[in-house]
């Protein structure tokens, strides 16, 4: 019962920390089919991201663009957000985990066996010798 609360508060607090954490967003900048990325404040919002913006940062891959033409598309995107981040450590570890569990396990059987190998062989049978009929 004790593992299942210890659980419970383990994902209890990963969620909050995922909740709690806001991903970093990024404007794409595209001129003439070559983009860029550029990172917009804490502050900002998407609606910061225009063609104007794109065109005020003076990027070399909008050197000859023109706002009025279709040469500059802007978007807004989220990228390497918490919640991934959390989310793909959280699977790492649990395999990790699984993985060590298994062979800690197997070590385990291994030595197992050994302990009960050398018992036989203490009582002179064979690890897989017939137990002898005793007689009354």
């Amino acid at each position: 019962m004790f593992r299942f609360h210890l659980l419970l508060l383990f994902f209890g607090a990963l969620f909050s920390l995922a909740a709690a954490t806001s991903a970093p967003i990024f404007c794409k900048c595209t001129c003439f089919k070559n983009s860029t990325l550029i990172q917009l404040g804490p502050q900002s919002s998407c609606a910061q991201c225009t063609h104007a913006y794109c065109l005020s940062q003076d990027l070399p891959i909008c050197k000859d663009a023109s706002a009025a033409r279709a040469d500059v598309l802007s978007t807004c995107i989220q990228r390497d957000s918490r919640k991934d981040q959390i989310i793909v450590w959280a699977f790492i570890l649990g395999t990790a985990g699984l993985l060590a569990w298994a062979a800690a396990k197997r070590v385990h059987e291994l030595r197992e066996g050994k302990k009960r190998n050398a018992a036989a062989m203490s009582l002179n049978r064979g690890p897989y010798a017939q137990l002898s009929a005793t007689t009354n």
